[in-house]
């Protein structure tokens, strides 16, 4: 083909493998040259792309390179809090004991090693298990930052494992000691934990929350407009009934 228009109509055909619709219509093409397509896809756990490229090749008829780009799209999860999340999910169950914490870890986990930017926050103060389920030690530091308007706040730096950004309760506390909180003091950890840590710019925050519909769990629910949640639960019906009653 002998110009960019000719392999951008040519590629805006190609079918994409999931939804089943052309990469014009999904709006997926970025660019085309005569010897270069890039292609933006809608999620960094994206598993295709090795299929797409070869469907765009195939049609195009002549070598050209196939390059994909990310741009994770969200609700802003986190702006009317001062977070620059995209997307908040919170990962909760209905009782304690069926595996949220792991589902919690795995999730975060899988999206960062697909390309994310990714939080992982352990709202599960009186139980925190994220620290020992990524296998993170250490005490979060603070440190001093400089405001635009010439103001000195006060920032907590989260624990980072392999890129991952860690916040949980299980660092400011030892193995052994109970964390014995009411309403208040909860409420005001986990406004640290969102608002005072210094979390960057993420594409992704997972929340581990606690079992149950608790003053985490309203808390959060009043504080963070959510992207999406994940009930965990094992195959008893007595563990679903208190699933449904989570949600």
């Amino acid at each position: 083909m002998s110009s960019a228009e000719q392999i951008r109509s040519v590629v805006d055909g190609v079918v994409e493998p999931y939804l089943q619709q052309t990469l014009g219509q999904l709006k997926m093409v970025r660019s085309a040259a005569v010897d270069r397509v890039e292609i933006e896809l809608p999620t960094p756990a994206y598993r295709k792309r090795d299929e797409l490229a070869a469907a765009i090749q195939s049609a195009v008829g002549q070598p050209v390179a196939v390059e994909f780009t990310t741009v994770v799209r969200g609700k802003n999860s986190g702006r009317n809090i001062g977070l620059n999340v995209k997307n908040v999910i919170a990962v909760g169950s209905g009782k304690g004991g069926v595996g949220k914490s792991t589902v919690a870890a795995a999730l975060a986990c899988g999206l960062k090693h697909s390309g994310a930017t990714v939080g992982l926050m352990d709202a599960d103060v009186y139980g925190p298990s994220i620290p020992h389920m990524v296998g993170a030690k250490g005490q979060p530091t603070v440190r001093q930052l400089q405001t635009n308007d010439g103001r000195t706040i006060e920032r907590i730096e989260p624990i980072e494992v392999d890129g991952l950004k860690l916040m949980s309760m299980g660092f400011m506390v030892s193995e052994d000691q109970a964390v014995i909180w009411r309403g208040p003091m909860l409420h005001k950890a986990l406004s640290q934990f969102l608002q005072q840590t210094d979390w960057g710019e993420l594409d992704y925050l997972v929340i581990d929350m606690p079992p149950g519909t608790g003053d985490v769990a309203l808390t959060l629910s009043q504080m963070v407009p959510l992207a999406g949640a994940v009930v965990v639960c094992t195959p008893q019906q007595v563990a679903l009934l208190d699933a449904v009653k989570a949600v």
